[in-house]
């Protein structure tokens, strides 16, 4: 099924006509989001995470309306166009309190729905997308939204600089759903034939590999990499992700004569990805544009030291000198240097690696999430009662 669907479980799949209970008067609101598909992105996760926490803070009642169904690679035309009709609808028959939208993309619509029908609504504010200049309909959108969250400091002083009109910004450092990731539920069966190829001396780095966005460092860790191995001759960068610019990278690694150090996975399923995370002796991403870097919590669960960067929000992440490194992705020695100082001390791998374990649940746990996030949308929880009315699915 593509296209919006209502619905109470991040399924997409049931239609529930119990939209109202008369004897719970607890808010109703709507989740609007993109697609919360396992493996799609971080954005998905991110609703994965708003999800939970509107379930628990409406006692069960929220809904979901999603831009496109589970089997759907991209949002059609027709898609959108129902995603909108929909949107205005709910608004029109007042059947929510409030509104969450996980992107700016989709709040889009908010601006030409009349102001009397128009309910209180929330914006996650993820990276790019609202770094720079957006469209006149999507900055009316911003600035017509009840609550505007961030990921991080960095995320919310970036949208401030570029956007001085918007009212406060709260900050909500992102969290891991799941308690570890050593098992995730439904994460298919591990490709061991990969694991086993991967290295004593090894460093991952995971995200998507994309030629417009090129800002997550697999080029400068490329380049560095040589260097690398001359102080460790059986270092390995293992790289995990698809996108159009592995071709790119591939040759890349080619010039730079390591082309039988780097180890490129493609796409793996949750299992896998977490067999790597066990296997790779450090995590490294010298980024110059993370909004967040959900990847970075996910190598602290597996108690792996981490290499980040100076200049974006993964920082905030990363203790540099307790949990890891923190570097500038252009200084090619530094970055070098870092990687090769780890390799060669176990003892210092293993002393940041729990303590970046400890970081995790000290800063970044769900229980946290939740409050940071309850905390923000308080506006919205005065929002006024929904009246009775039939149910949307009737």
């Amino acid at each position: 099924m593509s296209g919006s669907v209502l619905s109470s479980r991040p399924t997409r799949t049931s239609r529930r006509s119990d939209v109202h209970n008369k004897s719970d008067r607890s808010p109703v609101p709507l989740l609007c989001t993109i697609d919360q598909t396992a493996g799609n992105g971080g954005i998905a996760r991110v609703s994965t995470l708003v999800w939970e926490v509107m379930r628990r803070i409406s006692a069960d009642r929220c809904r979901m309306l999603t831009l496109f169904g589970p089997s759907a690679q991209a949002a059609t035309y027709s898609d959108k166009v129902r995603f909108s009709a929909r949107l205005a609808l709910v608004q029109v028959q007042r059947h929510f309190n409030w509104m969450f939208f996980d992107h700016v993309f989709l709040a889009a619509i908010q601006p030409l729905v009349p102001r009397c029908y128009r309910i209180p609504y929330a914006v996650f504010l993820h990276s790019v997308e609202v770094w720079n200049e957006v469209s006149p309909l999507r900055l009316r959108a911003l600035q017509g939204a009840t609550v505007l969250i961030a990921n991080s400091e960095f995320t919310a002083g970036r949208v401030r600089a570029v956007h001085p009109t918007l009212g406060p910004i709260h900050v909500c450092h992102l969290a891991l759903l799941r308690q570890t990731l050593t098992a995730p539920p439904g994460g298919g069966s591990i490709d061991t034939e990969l694991v086993q190829r991967i290295r004593t001396n090894s460093a991952a780095v995971v995200g998507r590999i994309s030629s417009v966005e090129r800002h997550k460092g697999h080029l400068q860790l490329i380049r560095s990499w040589p260097a690398v191995r001359q102080h460790v001759p059986d270092a390995q960068l293992v790289v995990v992700g698809k996108g159009d610019d592995v071709p790119h990278l591939k040759n890349e690694a080619r010039n730079a004569g390591c082309e039988d150090a780097v180890l490129f996975t493609g796409w793996v399923s949750e299992s896998t990805l977490a067999a790597i995370y066990d296997r790779v002796a450090l995590y490294a991403m010298p980024s110059d544009g993370e909004g967040f870097g959900l990847v970075f919590l996910e190598a602290m669960e597996h108690r792996l030291p981490c290499i980040a960067s100076t200049t974006d929000a993964s920082r905030e992440i990363v203790a540099d000198g307790k949990t890891g490194f923190l570097v500038n992705q252009n200084d090619q020695d530094a970055l070098a240097g870092r990687v090769v100082q780890l390799l060669q001390n176990p003892a210092l791998r293993l002393r940041f690696g729990e303590a970046g374990f400890r970081r995790l649940s000290e800063c970044f746990s769900f229980g946290l999430f939740q409050q940071r996030l309850t905390s923000a949308l308080e506006p919205l929880s005065h929002a006024r009662t929904v009246p009775e009315r039939r149910s949307l699915t009737q």
